[in-house]
């Protein structure tokens, strides 16, 4: 991966020369099998890219950014905190880092450069409120999912064990960049983009449009019982892929409301936007598919050439056997590998399908911690690595060096780790 091979196709060679070692090359084309036709990953997965997707298209996102950025534009002292905690919540929404960060950043850099800020001061400020975890947060992000799936409970009772651990370390990370980061006298040859510093939403509405489906399902837990029907229905609570339609459906609305000025479509224009925003929908699911469920299969290839050796048994025996050693060392072993792979989807799913199904019989609840704070990890080495995709798009979007960048966001991000460890530790 450090030579830079495609990690898809490392974890599948790897796992097929591990299984054959075993004499039981088979396991992973079974694996393979199995993955591909997940419905219970694919779907939620898929169907959220789709709706990020039909967000981008409507010009949501942007909305929803020039919505929460606006009142940093007079409080220069808030743009750090300020700046992390909008790139937290956009990635919420949108659980892209790079797309994210594509959103965010052409409003936020330029804001940080007027107010005094140095380039690479908002690049590290971008680049941790984007990838440092608010995907965690969305019941469609491929760790949640997988936790989910392991250990068969709701989205909303993984999200709500991410709650405290996930912002404990988005604290950290904050606080180390209010420390370290400083305005400095602004330069005169500083480029601003004033249309993009000055816009204001052009929809409120479709400015509320991005966490529409974060909020939706959860508040539409069982346990809350807000909508009794619909429990007669799901007991065990409505389907994400279901939400995320849902949510697509009601976005098409509010963007065709808003370009016909509030008045109904005609017949063709109507037909125009619909076939517009339907392809983008498919579009974000084929994304999804193509660049994240792939790699869950071919983690799922690794992690059968490892059991086939045996070497997942005695590892989550282990684990089970000192829940206290697991997690310390969930948040370590996915961090290590999300810096080298720069991919923290592979690392965090890995760990989740491999570790979780040993600790599960032990205690249910432990599993759910420990792959939390394995996903927790994942995302921290994610924004600390220098080939991360988000770390490249930051530094080409700022014009400052990688090295520089991976070197101050560091800082940050062991901040975050060191307190996801001392969570785990007073579990």
């Amino acid at each position: 991966m450090t030579r830079g091979i495609d990690i898809r196709f490392v974890l599948i060679a790897i796992g097929l020369l591990l299984a054959s070692i075993a004499m039981a090359p088979w396991a992973v084309f079974d694996a393979f099998q199995a993955a591909v036709g997940n419905g219970g990953i694919i779907g939620p997965i898929c169907s959220a890219m789709g709706y990020a997707y039909v967000l981008k298209a409507t010009g949501s996102d942007r909305d929803m950014v020039l919505l929460l950025t606006r009142p940093l534009r007079s409080m220069r002292w808030a743009l750090v905190p300020g700046g992390v905690a909008i790139g937290f919540i956009t990635n919420m929404a949108i659980t892209s880092q790079t797309a994210s960060a594509a959103a965010l950043g052409p409003v936020l850099i330029p804001i940080m450069r007027s107010a005094g800020y140095s380039p690479l001061a908002a690049a590290v400020t971008l680049l941790v409120g984007c990838s440092v975890g608010g995907n965690l947060f969305n019941p469609g992000e491929p760790d949640i999912v997988t936790i989910k799936d392991v250990t068969s409970v709701l989205s909303a009772d993984v999200i709500n064990v991410a709650v405290v651990p996930n912002l404990l370390a988005v604290a950290a990370a904050t606080l180390v960049l209010m420390l370290t980061l400083r305005p400095t006298e602004i330069p005169t040859d500083v480029p601003t983009d004033e249309e993009a510093v000055d816009a204001a939403p052009t929809s409120y509405a479709k400015a509320l449009l991005p966490p529409l489906p974060v909020i939706a399902l959860l508040l539409l837990q069982p346990g809350l019982n807000l909508v009794p029907p619909l429990f007669t229905i799901y007991p065990n609570g409505v389907h994400v892929s279901m939400v995320m339609l849902l949510s697509t459906a009601i976005a098409m609305t509010v963007h065709m409301l808003h370009e016909g000025g509030g008045r109904a479509f005609g017949l063709r224009a109507w037909r125009t936007h619909v076939t517009h925003l339907t392809t983008e929908f498919f579009d974000g699911m084929g994304y999804a598919f193509a660049h994240v469920i792939s790699i869950i299969i071919a983690a799922s290839c690794f992690i059968a050439g490892l059991t086939a050796l045996g070497v997942i048994d005695a590892a989550s025996t282990l684990l089970a056997s000192n829940l206290e050693l697991a997690r310390v060392a969930s948040p370590v072993l996915t961090s290590a590998m999300a810096v080298v792979s720069g991919s923290g989807t592979a690392p965090s799913v890995a760990f989740s399908k491999a570790m979780l199904p040993g600790i599960l019989p032990v205690s249910a609840a432990q599993a759910i911690d420990v792959g939390v704070l394995g996903a927790i990890g994942a995302n921290v080495g994610r924004t600390m690595s220098p080939v991360a995709a988000v770390v490249l798009f930051t530094s080409a979007l700022a014009s400052v060096s990688i090295a520089d960048l991976v070197r101050l966001s560091a800082r940050a991000m062991l901040a975050a780790l060191a307190a996801v460890i001392l969570y785990g530790l007073l579990l």
